[in-house]
């Protein structure tokens, strides 16, 4: 199937070395528990010395005198089943790097150290990018005999005595594991040729943080929203009990009670002013008058003449 052409936000270098020594810390640390396990099964098997003893024992007494022969047989016995311990170890450590490489792409398209680098392998036969099970196996196997295999298998031959053989392993390791950190046309690995991948950019952190700051934001604008209709509520709440207020004075001023007030008060102005004016005009009132007049001329006759005793 013919290749697509490689996105562009591919993965640097730098970061895919990272991603690299992170999922390689990984494998030393599965190293570590396997060597662990490993010196335990062979003492438990060293620990067994009378049994040993006894089938030492046995096959000198049946070695027809050839003593050197046999204890030399014994020997590597007991040499070929503690390198049987070690080899299995190195076999289990090449299975487990196989299956997390596999499951890790197979799931997601990445691996620990690529997740944390925020990287992702990209196939280059899928329309969508996607890794299938047979390219993450592919890749999963070409990165596990890079990481793993060839030294695994040259140290089982270093301990079996093919010391050329052993040495042969050794130098194809370190050239595969050179070349293959050295990107070619495309920025691709050797690994990314065999598998039809490359590795790209996958920028879940960067969606992520653009996920946190768009709920921010849409928090804040909804608390904002929701403080602005609560104002405006509050403002037709107040407009509409000032409306009331003055449609509750309109029908008080309007009401029946109110206009018979009304008339009584203008009643009753209008019946004081008729009783003054009747008080005046009637004999009393003229006598009242005529006084008043009398009494002012004597007063002003009185301050003239003051007036004029001062003078």
């Amino acid at each position: 199937m013919a290749e697509h052409i490689p996105p562009p936000d591919r993965a640097s270098a730098g970061r895919r070395i990272a991603a690299w020594a992170i999922d390689f810390a990984l494998i030393l640390g599965a190293a570590a528990l396997l060597g662990s396990v490993t010196h335990y099964r062979i003492a438990d098997y060293l620990s067994g010395w009378p049994g040993l003893a006894q089938t030492g024992g046995w096959d000198l007494f049946r070695a027809n005198g050839d003593w050197g022969g046999a204890g030399k047989a014994f020997g590597w016995d007991v040499f070929g089943e503690i390198l049987l311990l070690i080899a299995e170890a190195f076999v289990a450590l090449v299975l487990i790097v196989f299956a997390y490489q596999f499951a890790s792409l197979a799931w997601k398209g990445r691996t620990l150290g690529k997740f944390l680098l925020d990287i992702r392998v990209h196939s280059l036969t899928d329309p969508q990018g996607g890794l299938g099970k047979w390219q993450s196996a592919r890749r999963a196997f070409a990165s596990t005999v890079v990481d793993v295999g060839l030294y695994a298998a040259a140290c089982i031959a270093l301990l079996a005595g093919k010391y050329v053989l052993s040495l042969i392993l050794w130098a194809v390791a370190v050239a595969v594991l050179v070349l293959n950190a050295v990107p070619l046309a495309g920025g691709r690995t050797m690994i990314d040729r065999i598998a039809g991948t490359t590795v790209v950019h996958a920028g879940l952190y960067q969606r992520s943080w653009q996920a946190a700051r768009d709920a921010a934001i849409l928090e804040r604008g909804t608390q904002v929203g929701l403080e602005r209709m609560q104002a405006v509520t509050n403002a037709m709440k107040q407009q509409a009990q000032h409306l009331a207020e003055d449609e509750r004075l309109r029908q008080l001023r309007e009401s029946t009670q109110a206009i018979q007030l009304r008339r009584l008060g203008q009643d009753a102005g209008r019946q004081t002013g008729d009783a003054a004016r009747q008080l005046l005009n009637s004999e009393r009132g003229q006598q009242a008058q005529d006084t008043a007049k009398k009494v002012s001329a004597n007063l002003r006759a009185v301050y003239d003449r003051r007036r004029g005793t001062r003078s």
